[in-house]
C-alpha cells in the first residue's frame, strides 16, 4: 500500500490494457522467413516490448512483436488482445474485429474479462449495442466489481438510452473504486444532463481533483463553466439516490446564480463561472445536513474538510492545470499555492475522508476505507483507528476481486490470513501473532490439493513440515527446530516409495544420506559430518553397479574420484592430493585410455595427453595458469614430437592417421573464432564459434557420416535461442532456450516435415504437450503443472475430443477406450501416476501391449504384439531404462534382432537373424559403438565373414579361404573399402562396402549355389531403398522399403510357396494405411493411422 503522494499529481492516462475509456482514449502464427537462431523466446519481454512500442505510436513494430507469440503459448491470448487494440489505434477496425471474432469463437476469451471488455467496447463504438452488451456481461461474470468493466457497461447503457442502468453501474464503480476518475466524470456528466447540477458538479469536480491533467479535464472545465441558472434546467425522473441527497438549498443558490453576482467574494485570482459555482458548493458543504444519499456521503465530507481548512484557493488553481498552456503565467504564477494544496490537502486528509464508505464487509455493512496500490487501484479495504489497521481487512486485485482475507491488531497481522488467486481459489493460509508467523501455514495447488504444511512459533519454523505432490500424496517430511531442519528428512515418490533419506542435526547433514530409484534400489550414498561430505561417496546405476565413487574429507575429495560406464569399465579416474586433483585419466567406452590430465599443486590443468585405440600417444597440450601455451604433435615412426606455438599458429590436433581431430585458433591462450572437431574417420563432428574462450554463436553438430544433426546458438557457453535438430537433411525438432533452459515452444516433425508433436516450456518446466495424427489433427494433449501431468485429452482422427482424464487424486484401476473400442487400455494409478500392470487389448480382447509401471516408469517385462497377434517386441526395463536382452520380431512374428542393453545403452551383443532363426550376423557394442569381431553367416548358419572393429571403425576382415574356413586376416589400409568373401566354388558369399568406415551401398548375402539370401541398401549407415530376404528355395520371404532408416511404403511378406502372407503400408516409420493379413479363409484388413489401429475389415 502507498501514500496518496504516489497516486495523485501525475498524468493518470491509463495504459491500453487496464482502462478502456472510449470518451477519452483512442482505443497472428509466429514465423520467420529465415531462422533467427539467436532469437530468445521470452513472452513477457516480447509483449512488454510490443506494448511499449504501441504506447510510443510505433504500431507496425508493435504488431511484429505480438506476432512472435506462438499460438500454443498461454500468453498468445494476451498477444491477440494487444493486437486488437493496436489495430484499433491504427484505425483498422476490421482487423480488430477479425481478431475479436476469432478469439471469441475459439474460446480464447473464456477466462479473460479484459478481452470481453475490449470486444464489448469495440462493438459499442461500432453501434452494435446488443452484441456489445452480451460481451460486456460475459466479462462482468468473470470480474463483477471491476471499475473499467462497470464504466464501459454504463457507457453502453447511456448509448442505448438506458440511463438508469448506467447511473446505478457508475455509482457501484465509484463505491468500489473511488479513484476511478472516469466513473466520476461520466456520473457527473449524466447528473448535469438530468438537471441535478449540484450532484453533477461534485462528480466533475472530483474528476479534476483526482486527475487534473487527465484526458477529460478540459471537458470537465467547460461543463462546470456553464451557468447553472441557464443550463441543465430540466430535472428528469431518473433516480440518482433512493434517499437523502437533499441539495435544494445549494441548488437554489446555483440556479439563481448568486455566486455569479459581483457581490460574491471570489477566493481566487480566477473569477470565471467555474470558480464561482464550485466555490459556492465548497462553502455550502460544511452546512449540509447529511443523510444517506450516495452523492452526499461520497463527496460532501471531503468538500467540507476542504472548506474548513481554507484550501479552496489552492484547489481553484489545481483543477485548472490542464489549461496551463492557455492560461499561461496567470496560472503558473500560482505554483506555490498549487503545491501547497497538493501537499497540505491532497496528501493529508483528503483520502481518509474520500475513500471512507459503507460496504458489505464480510457479511456485515460497516464503514471502511479503500486504500490504493502504486498504480492507483484498490488494494486494501478495512478500517484504521488512530492511523493503525485494526480488525478484518480485504486485499483485492486491481479488478476488485478478492486477493486475501486479513486480520490486524494494532497495525500488525494477527490470526488466520487467507490468500486467493484471481479465480477465487484459496492458495495459502497462515496464522500470525503480533506480526510474526505463529501456527500453521498451508499452501495449495490450483487443483485444491495440499502443497505445503508448515508450523511456526514466533516467526520460526517449528515441528513437522510436509510437502505434497500436485495429484496427491506426501512428497517430503522433516522436523524443524528454530528454523533449522532437525531430525530425519524423508522424501517419497508419488506411489509412496522412498526417494531419499537424510538426517539433520540443528540444520546440518549428519550420517549417510541415501537416494533411491522408483523400485527401491539405492542410487547414491553420501556420508556427512557437520554438513560436509566425509567418507566414501558412492553413486550407483541400480544399487549394485557403481557409477561413480570418491573419498571425501571435510567436504573435499581426499585421494580419488572414479566413474564407470554401465558395463563396469572405467570412464574417468582422478588422483587427488591435499584437496586438489593431481592427475587424471579418461577412457573410451571399450576401456582403453583416451587421454591423461596433469594438474599443478593448486589443481590447475597443466597438460593433456591424447591416445588412440592402440595406446599410442598422438598429441599433448601444455598449459600455464589455466591457459594453453604449446602443443606437441606426435607422428608414427618419428621419435621426437613437433612442438607448436598454438597462440601463434593455432591448433591442428591430428591423430596417427593424419586426421584433424580439432582445429582452430587461440587468442592469449583462449579459443577464438571457428573451431572444427572431427571423428576418427575424418568426418566433421562439430563446428563451434568461440569468443574469449567461451562458446558464442552457432554450433553445428554432425554424425559420423557427415550428416547435420543440430544447429545450436550459444551465448557465453550457455544455450540461448534456437536448438534445431536435424535428421537426414530435414529439421526434426526446433526448441527455444533461454539461459540454458528450454523456454517457449518445442516442435517435432515427421520425416515428411509434417508436425508430429509440440510442447511448451516455462523456464525449463514443461507446461503442455500435444501429439498429432499424420493428417495434422491433434491426437493427444497432456497438461502439466509443477512438472507433473495433471490432465489428458485424446482426440479422434477428425480432431474431436474422445477422452478427458483429470489426474488429481487418481488412484486405483482405470479403463480408457480409444478409437471406437479398437484400443482398450486398462491400468493402475497411484496419485496420478502409472503404478502397476498396464495392458492394451483390441476390440476382441486380444492382447496388444502388456507391461508394468512403477511410479510412472516402465519396470520389468514389456511385450507388444504385431498386427497378426504374433510377438513384435519383448523388452526389459529397470525404472524406465532398457536393460537385458531386447527381442525384436518382424510383422510375421519371426525373431529379427536381439540387443543387449545396460541401463539404457546398447552395450553387449547384437544379433541379427534370418527368418529360420539362424544368425545372420553378430557383434559386440559399447554404447552403440561396434567393438571387436563381427561375424556374418549365411542362411544355413555357416560363417562366411569376420570384420573386426576398433571403436566403431573396421580395421581388418577375414574372408573365406579356399577350404571355406575363416583363417586369414586382411588388414584394411583404408576405412573406405569393398569387402567380398567368396565360397570355395568362387561364388560370392557376402559383399559389403565401407565409406569412411560406415556401411554404404549394397549389403548382400548369397548361398553357396549363388541364390540371394539377403539384400539391403545403405546410404552412409542408413537403410535406404528395398530390403529383401529370401527362403532357401530362392523365393522372397519379405520385401520392405526404407527411406533413411524409416519404414516407408509397402512391406510384403510371403509364404514359402510364394503366396502372400502380410502386406503393410508405412509412412514416416509408422504403420499408416491398410495392413492385410492373408489366411486360408480370406483376407483380414486392419487399418492403421500413425501406428494406431483404427479399424478392422
Amino acid at each position: 500500500m502507498v501514500s496518496q503522494k504516489n497516486y495523485i499529481w501525475r498524468n493518470q492516462t491509463p495504459s491500453m490494457k487496464n482502462f478502456i475509456c472510449v470518451l477519452f482514449l483512442g482505443l497472428g502464427l509466429s514465423g520467420f522467413a529465415q531462422t533467427d537462431y539467436g532469437f530468445v523466446y521470452d513472452p513477457d519481454a516480447i509483449i512488454a516490448s510490443g506494448t511499449k512500442l504501441h504506447d510510443e505510436g510505433k504500431y507496425e513494430a508493435a504488431l511484429k512483436e505480438f506476432d512472435k507469440i506462438d499460438p500454443i503459448d498461454p500468453n498468445y491470448v494476451t498477444a491477440q488482445y494487444e493486437k486488437a487494440l493496436t489495430y484499433k489505434a491504427m484505425e483498422q477496425p476490421e482487423k480488430s474485429r477479425e481478431i475479436y471474432e476469432k478469439a471469441y469463437n475459439e474460446g480464447l476469451m473464456k477466462d479473460r474479462a479484459d478481452f470481453f471488455m475490449a470486444y464489448g467496447t469495440f462493438l459499442s463504438d461500432a453501434k452494435e449495442y446488443d452484441k456489445s452488451e452480451i460481451m460486456l456481461l460475459e466479462g462482468q461474470k468473470l470480474s463483477p466489481d471491476s471499475g473499467p468493466m462497470l464504466y464501459n457497461l454504463a457507457l453502453l447503457y447511456l448509448r442505448k438510452e438506458q440511463r438508469q442502468k448506467a447511473i446505478d453501474l457508475l455509482k457501484k464503480s465509484i463505491t468500489l473504486n473511488p479513484n476511478h476518475s472516469g466513473s466520476h466524470y461520466l456520473l457527473g456528466s449524466v447528473a448535469l444532463e438530468e438537471g441535478h447540477v449540484t450532484e453533477g458538479a461534485m462528480g466533475l469536480l472530483t474528476y479534476l481533483i483526482l486527475n487534473p491533467n487527465g484526458p477529460g479535464a478540459e471537458q470537465c472545465i467547460i461543463k462546470l463553466n456553464a451557468k447553472f441558472g441557464e443550463n441543465y434546467l430540466e430535472k428528469s425522473n431518473l433516480v440518482l439516490s433512493k434517499s437523502g441527497d437533499n441539495f435544494s438549498e445549494i441548488d437554489e443558490i446555483l440556479r439563481n446564480q448568486l455566486a455569479l453576482r459581483s457581490a460574491f467574494k471570489v477566493k481566487s485570482e480566477f473569477t470565471d463561472i467555474i470558480i464561482r459555482q464550485v466555490q459556492a458548493i465548497v462553502e455550502y458543504a460544511p452546512e449540509h445536513k447529511m443523510g444517506d444519499g450516495f452523492f452526499e456521503t461520497m463527496y460532501i465530507p471531503y468538500l467540507a474538510e476542504l472548506s474548513r481548512k481554507n484550501q479552496f484557493e489552492g484547489m481553484s488553481y489545481y483543477i485548472l492545470l490542464s489549461m496551463e498552456e492557455k492560461l499561461g503565467k496567470k496560472l503558473t504564477s500560482q505554483k506555490k499555492k498549487i503545491l501547497s494544496f497538493r501537499d497540505d490537502f491532497i496528501y493529508n486528509g483528503f483520502w481518509p475522508l474520500f475513500a471512507k464508505r459503507k460496504l458489505d464487509f464480510f457479511g456485515k455493512e460497516q464503514d471502511v476505507t479503500i486504500f490504493l496500490d502504486d498504480n492507483g487501484s484498490p488494494s486494501l479495504i478495512g478500517t484504521k483507528l488512530d492511523g493503525k489497521r485494526e480488525g478484518k481487512f480485504k486485499a483485492v486485485y486491481s479488478d476488485n476481486t478478492l486477493a486475501a482475507e486479513l486480520n490486524f491488531v494494532h497495525d500488525e497481522l494477527d490470526g488466520l490470513q487467507k490468500y486467493y488467486d484471481r479465480k477465487g481459489k484459496l492458495y495459502e493460509e497462515k496464522s500470525f501473532s503480533k506480526g510474526q508467523l505463529d501456527g500453521k501455514r498451508t499452501t495449495y495447488y490450483k487443483n485444491g490439493n495440499l502443497k505445503l504444511v508448515e508450523n511456526y512459533r514466533n516467526g520460526k519454523l517449528q515441528g513437522l513440515s510436509s510437502s505434497y505432490f500436485i495429484n496427491g500424496g506426501k512428497s517430503c517430511e522433516v522436523n524443524f527446530t528454530d528454523d533449522e531442519r532437525d531430525g530425519n528428512m524423508v522424501c517419497l515418490y508419488e506411489n509412496g516409495a522412498k526417494k531419499s533419506d537424510f538426517t539433520y542435526v540443528k540444520g546440518k547433514n549428519e550420517g549417510v544420506a541415501k537416494y533411491f530409484n522408483e523400485s527401491g534400489a539405492v542410487t547414491s550414498e553420501i556420508p556427512y559430518t557437520a554438513n560436509e561430505i566425509n567418507g566414501k561417496f558412492v553413486e550407483y546405476f541400480d544399487g549394485k553397479i557403481v557409477k561413480s565413487e570418491a573419498d571425501y574429507e571435510n567436504g573435499k575429495i581426499k585421494s580419488y574420484y572414479k566413474s564407470y560406464y554401465p558395463n563396469g569399465s572405467p570412464d574417468e579416474q582422478v588422483v587427488y592430493e591435499n584437496g586438489f586433483p593431481k592427475s587424471g585419466t579418461s577412457f573410451f567406452e571399450n576401456g582403453k585410455k583416451s587421454f591423461d590430465t596433469k594438474y599443478t599443486a593448486k589443481g590447475e590443468v597443466e597438460g593433456y595427453a591424447y591416445y588412440n585405440q592402440k595406446g599410442d600417444k598422438y598429441y599433448e597440450e601444455k598449459f600455464k595458469s589455466g591457459l594453453i601455451t604449446t602443443a606437441l604433435q606426435y607422428k608414427p615412426g618419428v621419435a621426437k614430437p613437433i612442438e607448436i606455438d598454438v597462440n601463434k599458429k593455432g591448433e591442428d590436433l591430428q591423430n596417427f592417421d593424419g586426421v584433424s581431430i580439432a582445429k582452430g585458433k587461440y587468442d592469449k591462450g583462449k579459443k577464438t573464432g571457428e573451431w572444427t572437431y572431427s571423428y576418427q574417420n575424418g568426418m566433421i563432428k562439430e563446428k563451434e564459434i568461440f569468443a574469449g574462450g567461451v562458446k558464442s554463436g552457432l554450433n553445428h553438430g554432425y554424425n559420423n557420416s557427415g550428416r547435420l544433426v543440430s544447429i545450436v546458438n550459444y551465448v557465453k557457453d550457455t544455450i540461448s535461442g534456437v536448438y534445431e535438430s536435424h535428421s537426414n537433411g530435414k529439421v526434426s525438432n526446433v526448441t527455444y532456450y533461454k539461459g540454458g533452459e528450454r523456454n517457449g515452444v518445442s516442435r517435432s516433425f515427421y520425416g515428411d516435415g509434417s508436425l508430429s508433436s509440440e510442447s511448451f516450456y516455462d523456464e525449463g518446466e514443461i507446461q503442455s504437450n500435444q501429439t498429432f495424427w499424420q493428417n495434422g489433427k491433434p491426437s493427444m494433449k497432456t497438461t502439466y503443472d509443477n512438472g507433473s501431468s495433471v490432465a489428458m485429452e485424446s482426440f479422434t482422427l477428425d480432431g474431436k475430443s474422445e477422452n478427458k482424464i483429470d489426474y488429481t487424486n487418481k488412484t486405483g484401476k482405470v479403463k480408457t477406450v480409444f478409437r471406437n473400442g479398437h484400443a482398450v487400455h486398462e491400468y493402475e494409478m497411484v496419485n496420478g501416476v502409472l503404478n502397476g500392470k498396464y495392458t492394451v487389448k483390441d476390440k476382441s480382447g486380444k492382447l496388444d501391449v502388456e507391461t508394468v509401471y512403477v511410479n510412472g516408469s516402465r519396470h520389468g517385462r514389456y511385450v507388444k504384439n504385431g498386427p497378426t497377434g504374433a510377438l513384435l517386441y519383448e523388452l526389459n526395463y529397470d525404472n524406465g531404462e532398457q536393460i537385458g536382452l531386447g527381442k525384436y520380431h518382424d510383422l510375421a512374428g519371426n525373431l529379427r534382432i536381439t540387443i543387449e542393453f545396460l541401463h539404457g545403452t546398447e552395450t553387449g551383443k547384437l544379433t541379427r537373424y534370418f527368418y529360420n532363426k539362424n544368425v545372420m550376423y553378430e557383434y559386440n557394442q559399447f554404447d552403440e559403438l561396434n567393438e571387436g569381431e563381427a561375424k556374418y553367416y549365411n542362411l544355413k548358419g555357416e560363417p562366411i565373414l569376420i570384420v573386426s572393429y576398433a571403436y566403431n571403425l573396421p580395421e581388418y576382415y577375414i574372408p573365406l579361404d579356399a577350404n571355406g574356413k575363416l583363417t586369414q586376416k586382411v588388414p584394411l589400409t583404408s576405412i573406405t573399402a569393398d569387402i567380398v568373401s567368396k565360397y570355395p566354388n568362387g561364388k560370392t558369399a557376402i559383399e559389403m562396402h565401407f565409406n569412411k568406415g560406415i556401411l554404404d551401398k549394397k549389403f548382400l548375402i548369397f548361398s553357396a549355389d549363388g541364390k540371394p539370401e539377403h539384400e539391403s541398401n545403405y546410404d552412409l549407415g542408413l537403410l535406404n531403398g528395398p530390403r529383401i530376404e529370401y527362403y532357401t528355395n530362392g523365393k522372397i520371404y519379405k520385401k520392405e522399403n526404407f527411406v533413411y532408416n524409416d519404414d516407408e511404403g509397402l512391406a510384403e511378406f510371403f509364404k514359402e510357396d510364394g503366396k502372400p502372407w502380410i502386406s503393410a503400408t508405412s509412412k514416416n516409420d509408422e504403420l499408416h494405411g491398410p495392413c492385410k493379413i492373408y489366411t486360408a479363409t480370406g483376407t483380414i484388413t486392419k487399418m492403421y493411422d500413425s501406428d494406431e489401429l483404427v479399424d478392422v475389415k
